[in-house]
Order: C-alpha cells, then structure tokens, then sequence
C-alpha cells in the first residue's frame, strides 16, 4: 500500500465517521485559511506546513465527536508519514454524491419518528409547498387532506400576526410553518402537552430547515429554488 492510499483510506474514514462532506490533506499552507475552525471548515496542523481539513455539513456529528476524530485522523497521518520517511500528499475524499440526499433523507425521517414517538402521538409530516416530502410512518388519506387546511390556517396566524412563520395547536394536531413554504405537523390521537411538543417541534424544524435544501441540491430543482 502506498502512502497516497493510506491517506485515502484514513480520510474516508474521517469522512464517513464525521457525516463532512469533504476531508483533505492539504500540504501547501500559501493563500490558504488559517488553522482552526472557519466557515464550516475545521483543520489541524498536520507538520511541515501541512494540515487536515474537514468541510462540515448538516450530517456532521457534535463538535466533541468531531474533535475526538479529528486528533486520531491527525495521529494516523503523522504516524503514516513518518512511517514512509516522506511528506503527506494532497488527497482529497468528498461525499458521495448519489448516496447523499439518501442519507440526508434518512437523517429527516429520524427526526419525524421522534416525534411520532411521543405521547400520543399517530404520525409526523414535513411539507414543502403543499405536497408531502418525508413522513415518519405511511401518510394515512385523513392527514394528508387535513395537512393543507392546517398549514393554511398556520399561515394565516402568521401573516395576522405580522411574522414570517407561524404555529397552530388543534385538539389533535400541533403545526409550525419554517424555512421556505415548509411546515411540520404532528398529528395526536387526542389532547397533548402543547408546551412540550411546541418545544420539541421547533428543535426539530430548526434541525429540518438544515436539511430540506440538500435534498435536492440542483440550483434548479423546486427545493433548491426555495432556498
């Protein structure tokens, strides 16, 4: 094996470990960022001018997991270097382009199926302009011909109440609108702790308004274009 697909393999296992969508050996510092932490972009002294770089994205894991898996990458490749006598080259591993808005997905449905475990509750939904895009269990046909209705309403509180998005607590449903023309629903079989899921809701449409604009990152696709 030579030292180029060492490197490699290390980094696609940082990649992976981390959910980045890039991780690099850069060995030439001149006209690049500085060490640290910037735009997203983490990177540690690697020796002799080189350094490690991970692009961060909405499927990276905590900064403490991040930090953890940074310093053992770091500790591989110098070890790596060392071992071969010879400089760390430039070896680069992105994020598969196909298989991400599939793992993108997936990290959406997760997210829904928390709230559909809460208390009570039958399903959650993520719009976006009106159609039905992630749903944490089958979309039964009465939630689905409600869904339009409640985020109408939603909106509507909105725009009375002179902000950009709104929410709306019904006996059995909870709905707040976010991002876009996206909304989140979470339908109950009854009487909820409003001020719980209203919590809990919010955390996760922050988290979704992360995710939805790379489900389809083409500049002309409809989610894309949202952004």
């Amino acid at each position: 094996m030579t030292l180029r697909d060492e490197v490699h393999g290390i980094l696609t296992e940082l990649r992976a470990t981390i959910g980045a969508r890039r991780a690099s050996v850069i060995p030439d510092p001149q006209h690049d960022p500085p060490i640290g932490a910037h735009g997203g972009v983490r990177a540690l002294p690697l020796g002799g001018g080189a350094r490690l770089e991970l692009e961060l994205g909405p499927m990276a894991q905590t900064d403490d997991q991040i930090d953890l898996a940074l310093e053992q990458a770091v500790r591989a490749l110098r070890s790596a270097a060392r071992a071969a006598g010879v400089a760390l080259p430039a070896v680069t591993v992105v994020a598969d382009a196909a298989s991400r808005p599939l793992r993108i997905a997936e990290r959406v449905r997760a997210y829904l199926e928390a709230l559909a475990n809460l208390h009570g509750a039958q399903n959650a939904l993520v719009l976006v302009r009106g159609a039905v895009v992630a749903s944490a269990r089958p979309v039964q046909p009465l939630e689905e011909s409600r869904a339009e209705l409640l985020v109408r309403r939603a909106a509507a509180g909105a725009r009375a109440a002179g902000t950009t998005h709104g929410e709306l607590a019904d006996p059995d449903a909870f709905i707040v609108t976010f991002w876009y023309s996206a909304a989140l629903i979470v339908y109950f079989a009854g009487p909820y702790a409003t001020d719980f899921v209203r919590h809990r809701a919010r955390l996760v449409a922050r988290e979704l308004a992360n995710l939805l604009p790379d489900l389809e990152p083409d500049p002309e696709s409809p989610a894309a274009v949202l952004h």
